[in-house]
């Protein structure tokens, strides 16, 4: 795990803070690698504002777990 994703694992749910850490980035660097070296139409085409608009609410479930969770429990 890198510095960063400590960091940033300090501000997330405890519950498995460094594996959600680490699929945040792990989702970045998918939107980086497929925007900018693979060259997806679709992603490639999206504005920012709409790819953060979509990644949006998996981000912050990812982060700070699913609102539906505890229906789930």
């Amino acid at each position: 795990m890198t510095e960063r994703q400590r960091q940033a694992a300090r501000h997330l749910d405890p519950d498995d803070a460094d594996l959600r850490a680490g699929l945040i980035g792990a989702l970045t660097i998918g939107v980086v690698i497929s925007r900018h070296l693979l060259g997806l139409d679709a992603v490639r085409d999206a504005t920012p504002a709409r790819i953060i608009e979509l990644l949006r609410p998996a981000v912050h479930d990812i982060a700070h777990g699913a609102a539906d969770d505890e229906l789930r429990a």
